[in-house]
């Protein structure tokens, strides 16, 4: 029995002894030990869902998302209470997702089933697109490759109505949800590639009797695969959703939709354009500081400026970082560190590599060295990575990621808190 076991039993145990001393105990100690049961209900529902997959069906969880459970719970009606989706597959393989609702007994009973308009669900989600306190559902559902069909149903009426109302059908790629335009009500933002490597983002927008409205504005051209899309702010305090996609051989490139004046635009390429947020892979828009502005990163080479940009598109610059692509990480550079510096690599292809990062000194004073920082492999990577007073900032299943400081102008903390590894970062909605 470990510390952390002894002590929670402990706990446990006096838990126990006061309340029988008090006489409040409510159960018995063996129920106090005893795994939690589910509740009546779900054993209920459970036996409902194994009744639909009896001739033969599976269950066929999205495969994309964040929403990947076969079973999910959500209140789709506004009344409190949540309903239960049961993400199936039939004895053909055509997939389906089964609704059910509590009737006024408690029990769930099988309310409407959503049948099969692609060969499988790739993802879901659920938002209140028109403000009237009832999420709908949004299906992305796969049809083939890359090709996919985005749907969105609004499940309404009394338990003997059974309806379900498809509010509409779009080609997709990906999709977000955001409130894009600022009113209080989330907005679906539908991400499309075509097959020229021409893309758009459609804004649907529903009124109140769930009627879309759409709005459209373009990608960059040549854009060949959707890597990224992160809803955020720009300098100014305007909502935007940027969109970092694949440019082939270039790298990537940073597309950013706000709505102006009632109006949705490309407010990147329309001010900038496309080669001006060109960029190495791996570098994707983000909030580096954590004041709320989601930054841009822009360049060619090691050293990448990142900009903060405002609702007309004029970009100001905010931070530099130094990109190493090939040990796969990246340092945005502590203020004491971004004027006058290079780098000179080490080692590269063997089991200690090492950046060595020089600062120009004041007036006649040749550079210096500042700080190294050195990816390990190999056996002894871990010991490797505490010796000359380094230390560890990142380590992942391959390598040890490790600093050391040449100069008392930075702490540990600077470098920790700034060092990326470039592995594709966290996504929004379907991606």
């Amino acid at each position: 029995m470990n510390d952390r076991i002894r002590r929670a039993a402990a706990v446990l145990a006096a838990v126990v002894l006061i309340a029988s001393l008090s006489g409040c105990l409510p159960v018995s100690v063996d129920e106090l030990y005893s795994l939690p049961r589910m509740s009546e209900e779900y054993v209920q529902l459970q036996d409902l869902i194994a009744g639909q997959l009896a001739g033969g069906g599976t269950y066929a969880a999205p495969t994309g998302g964040s929403n990947r459970q076969s079973v999910q719970l959500r209140d789709l009606d506004g009344d409190g209470t949540a309903e239960a989706l049961a993400f199936l597959a039939g004895e053909s393989g055509e997939p389906e997702i089964c609704v059910y609702r509590r009737g006024e007994d408690g029990n769930f009973f099988q309310y409407v089933t959503i049948m099969a308009e692609g060969s499988a669900v790739y993802s879901v989600d659920y938002a209140d697109l028109n403000g009237d306190g009832s999420a709908e559902l949004i299906v992305s559902w796969q049809i083939g490759g890359d090709l996919r069909q985005l749907s969105v149903y609004a499940l309404r009426g009394a338990d003997d109505e059974q309806q379900r109302l498809r509010l509409l059908s779009a080609d997709c790629s990906q999709f977000v949800v955001f409130d894009l335009d600022g009113d209080g009500v989330d907005d679906l933002l539908d991400l499309r590639l075509g097959a020229g490597l021409d893309g758009s983002l459609v804004m649907y927008e529903l009124d109140g009797s769930g009627e879309p409205r759409t709005s459209t504005a373009e990608l960059s051209s040549g854009a060949s695969a959707i890597r990224r899309a992160v809803s955020g702010l720009l300098a100014d305090g305007t909502a935007a959703l940027f969109v970092d996609s694949d440019m082939g051989n270039q790298g990537l490139v940073t597309d950013v939709f706000a709505v102006k004046n009632g109006k949705l635009e490309n407010i990147a390429m329309s001010s900038l354009g496309r080669s001006a947020l060109l960029r190495p892979d791996g570098m994707f828009a983000a909030d580096l500081d954590g004041d709320g502005t989601t930054e841009l990163p822009a360049g060619s080479g090691e050293f990448i400026t990142w900009y903060a940009m405002d609702a007309s598109g004029a970009r100001t610059p905010a931070a530099t970082s130094y990109h190493n692509a090939g040990d796969g990480w990246y340092l945005v550079l502590p203020e004491s560190l971004s004027d006058g510096v290079t780098a000179e690599r080490h080692g590269a292809g063997g089991e200690e590599s090492a950046v060595v990062f020089l600062q120009e000194g004041d007036g006649s004073a040749p550079q210096r060295s500042v700080l190294v920082i050195y990816m390990l492999t190999g056996a002894n990577r871990l010991d490797r990575a505490e010796v000359d007073s380094r230390f560890i900032l990142r380590q992942d299943e391959d390598a040890v990621y490790a600093a050391q400081l040449l100069t008392d102008e930075l702490s540990q903390e600077d470098i920790i808190n700034n060092f990326y590894l470039l592995y594709d970062q966290w996504q929004t909605g379907d991606l």
